[in-house]
Formats: C-alpha cells, sequence, structure tokens
C-alpha cells in the first residue's frame, strides 16, 4: 500500500464506529443474519477477492453518529459496496446521502 493510499484509508477509519458490534476489523467477514443468503454470499465472494488483491476492507461497518450500516468498503479507495438482492434504487440513493461524503457508493445487483 503506498502513502495516499494509507492516508485514505485512515480518513475512512475516523468514520468508522469501533466496538464489537461493529463490523469493525479490517480484512474480517461479518455478516448480518437478517440478510439473505444471495447478499450474505456476495459479501464473502467480494470480500475473498479483495483479500487476493490485498485491499483493506471493512464488512457490515457502522458509521460513527449512526449514519448507517455500509456492506463493504473498500477503504484504500473510499468505495462502499451495497448489496442490492431486493433493493430499490431510491433506497441506495438515501443511503449515499446517510453515508459521509467521502464515500463513493457501487451498487452491487444479484
Amino acid at each position: 500500500m503506498n502513502k495516499k493510499q494509507f492516508k485514505r484509508m485512515r480518513e475512512a477509519l475516523q468514520t468508522i464506529e469501533f466496538s464489537n458490534r461493529s463490523g469493525s476489523h479490517i480484512g474480517c467477514i461479518r455478516l448480518n443474519n437478517n440478510c439473505s443468503d444471495l447478499h450474505n454470499d456476495k459479501i464473502i465472494e467480494i470480500a475473498k477477492e479483495f483479500n487476493r488483491l490485498q485491499i483493506p476492507y471493512l464488512t457490515e461497518a457502522k458509521f460513527i453518529n449512526n449514519l448507517g450500516k455500509a456492506d463493504i468498503i473498500n477503504l484504500a479507495t473510499h468505495e462502499i459496496y451495497e448489496i442490492a438482492v431486493s433493493e430499490s434504487d431510491e433506497s441506495i440513493i438515501a443511503k449515499q446521502n446517510k453515508y459521509p461524503d467521502i464515500f463513493k457508493i457501487i451498487k452491487v445487483r444479484v
């Protein structure tokens, strides 16, 4: 990881709530029991690819100040991957408006 990516990762981590209930362990997969198998399988698939490419990520990460919870965050690029199984485009847009401004949402349809 170069200095620019490390700086971006630190900036992203400053928006995350760190606790046992939050997906606050870099490179670890945390799943939500309330989500479908399709949703959780896609998170695992993306996380495995990030592991292979040595990309730092968080899953089911909660933002500070209750700004929501992201499915998977690429910490080096400030991209949030939102897995949409039955979720509407409007719901994804609403999440974008809730999340910190530094992040860009990538919608992943399953």
